[in-house]
């Protein structure tokens, strides 16, 4: 018997804390839950009340709406406890994936092995006596059954927990991606997503009735998808109402996770099991494309947050793998009808891909304080910093060869941006600020909408590990922010100069200042570094320099109060001034991506 190896026993054990002890966790982590408080989402409100000779600051909190100030039961140190176990199932699946390569290795090891005693049995058969005949085998037999026995996590490939683990923790990160919708495409209402979220599943159910030969018979087919769409829903309906977390629109509590995108990757991870790997990788590439719209448009539709989106994804294809698993074990070895193309994808054959990608970005940037500005914001040293940031993204290529190919990428950049509220919080002696108005900061993040265009390059300089690069060009759109202006006083009859108090009572909201960024042209290049995983599954770290030149609109507009203070004066002086400031952006990206490869 083969002695079995550390990193193999401590694999199975991990594996087996991880189905037993974290439904145990959960139910647990729900029960302490129920009933807790959480913490409402509070903006500060600066209140800044100046005269000739001083200024008072005043710094309030209030809630966006009523049903924001009902407490979330889900306590922030529960959510610790959720991270740290998805952090370690992580780590799990680096060492289960591990044990599993040196297997591989043993096995290859193997046949090399078997290969020389035949090839030394090969030069000496005349000299032997003719070995009794054995029973032929197919080499389609071998390919289907190899697996004597069937395991529950043999098939599992645990792709979709890097996608689990970035939607928990990214949703502290949730507002800074929320203007998707707001900024640009605010016209944006579609129900297409409803249906989309099927469109994977209905082709390979399409596929099934017509009789092209999949995976699986009609009998597994159907076993297999409703299992997988069973644990879905019960994954996602679980963690809906036990987290309670409020969508984006303000409607229901029940936002995270999504389940239009889960439902939609269930779909595309079926048609990519059944087709992709049997027929055409393009069955995968359209069943992902599909799935990913449909979590786009979910955020478009002011539906849900990017976190929601990026965890209802990995749960539906960890659904489908384990609905898949629990299908080998009810259906052995009985309904498996055409093999797959390969276990471990290989990138000199297979270099065109599909991607969602995550990175961080780096590079500060800095926009001054135009010198028409001071005589209202005081004397500052600049005006705002920003160029720290996260970026998610798509991205596909196609290669032509295993080295050249065309591609294109879509991204979505969210800029943190500091000192903007520097003149407001802590003004200069030269500040001229008006008297009794507030300042509302409702988000400190400058977005950034890119696509781009170019050469990709490849080199598989082995089969599961490819070098890449790419040259591209494109264009990115700033969608600018602002400070809003809020201001309480009485309508007074005249002019500024000489007025009656006519004690009837206004309110006025403008936007204080504003910055806007225009189109500009985008040049890109990188490097990437991709490593194979089975089913045609990827993963890819990548870093990115982009360069962009940009032309900034800055507008102040100070005394627009007067027009509600003074209704019936003519000829109001105009306060607004506008500058343009041209920059130059560099921006450094590094991350990771999960790909398809085709």
């Amino acid at each position: 018997m083969r002695p079995l190896r550390a990193d193999r026993w401590l694999a199975r054990w991990c594996h087996l804390f991880a189905i037993k002890a974290l439904p145990i966790m959960d139910f647990l982590l729900t029960l302490r839950a129920t009933g807790r408080e959480g913490r409402t989402n509070n903006h500060h409100v600066i209140t800044m009340l100046t005269s000739k000779n001083s200024s008072t600051l005043h710094v309030n909190n209030h809630s966006r709406t009523q049903q924001n100030k009902q407490a979330e039961p889900f306590s922030a140190w529960h959510w610790r406890i959720v991270q740290c176990v998805l952090v370690a199932l992580f780590l799990l699946f680096a060492i289960r994936v591990a044990a599993e390569d040196g297997e591989v290795e043993r096995v290859a090891m193997s046949e090399d092995s078997v290969s020389v005693k035949n090839e030394v049995a090969d030069s000496t058969l005349w000299a032997q006596p003719l070995p009794a005949m054995q029973p032929e085998t197919s080499s389609t037999d071998t390919a289907l059954y190899r697996q004597d026995n069937p395991r529950f996590d043999r098939s599992l490939t645990y792709v979709g927990l890097p996608l689990i683990l970035a939607g928990v923790l990214g949703r502290g990160e949730r507002h800074r991606v929320y203007y998707l919708h707001k900024e640009f495409v605010p016209e944006f209402k579609s129900s297409v997503d409803d249906y989309v979220q099927f469109a994977p599943f209905a082709l390979a159910t399409g596929l099934q009735v017509m009789g092209v030969r999949g995976k699986s018979s009609a009998v597994r087919y159907l076993a297999s998808s409703a299992m997988s769409f069973a644990v879905m829903a019960a994954i996602v309906n679980t963690i809906k109402f036990t987290v309670n977390q409020m969508r984006p629109d303000n409607s229901t509590r029940n936002s995270f996770p999504s389940g239009h995108t889960a439902t939609a990757f269930v779909a595309a991870t079926i048609l990519h099991k059944e087709y992709g790997l049997t027929v055409s990788p393009w069955y995968s590439f359209a069943g992902y494309g599909l799935a990913t719209a449909t979590g786009v448009m979910r955020m478009l539709n002011n539906r849900h947050w990017m976190s929601d989106v990026f965890c209802g994804a990995g749960i539906g294809i960890m659904s489908t793998e384990l609905g898949y698993a629990l299908s080998d074990l009810l259906f052995k070895k009985k309904g498996l009808v055409a093999p797959e193309r390969h276990n471990l994808v290989d990138l000199s054959t297979h270099p065109s891909f599909f991607s969602i990608r995550m990175s961080g970005i780096l590079g500060q940037q800095r926009l001054r304080t135009p010198d028409s500005f001071k005589a209202t914001l005081g004397d500052v040293p600049f005006l705002m910093q920003f160029g720290t940031g996260a970026m998610v993204g798509v991205e596909a290529a196609y290669f032509f060869n295993p080295y050249i190919g065309v591609g294109t990428s879509w991204q979505l950049v969210g800029h943190h941006v500091k000192h903007l509220d520097k003149p407001f919080r802590r003004p200069s002696a030269t500040a001229n600020l008006p008297e009794g108005v507030t300042f509302d900061f409702l988000r400190t993040g400058l977005n950034e909408l890119c696509s781009s265009l170019g050469l990709y390059l490849a080199w598989p300089f082995a089969p599961r590990m490819s070098l890449g690069g790419q040259f591209t060009v494109g264009r990115n759109i700033f969608k600018g922010i602002s400070v809003r202006a809020m201001k309480e006083g009485t309508v007074k009859s005249g002019t500024p100069e000489s007025y009656t108090d006519t004690q009837q009572k206004y309110a006025a909201e403008w936007d204080f200042l504003t910055i806007q960024g225009n189109k500009a042209l985008r040049l890109g290049t990188g490097m990437s570094f991709t490593v194979a995983y089975k089913q045609a599954y990827s993963w890819r770290a990548f870093l990115n320099l982009n360069y962009s030149f940009n032309t900034f609109t800055l507008t102040l507009n100070p005394s627009e109060w007067k027009q509600y203070e003074f209704p019936d004066a003519k000829n109001l002086p105009n306060e607004v001034i506008t500058e343009r400031i041209k920059k130059k952006l560099l921006q450094l990206s590094v991350g990771t991506a999960f790909c398809i490869s085709f």
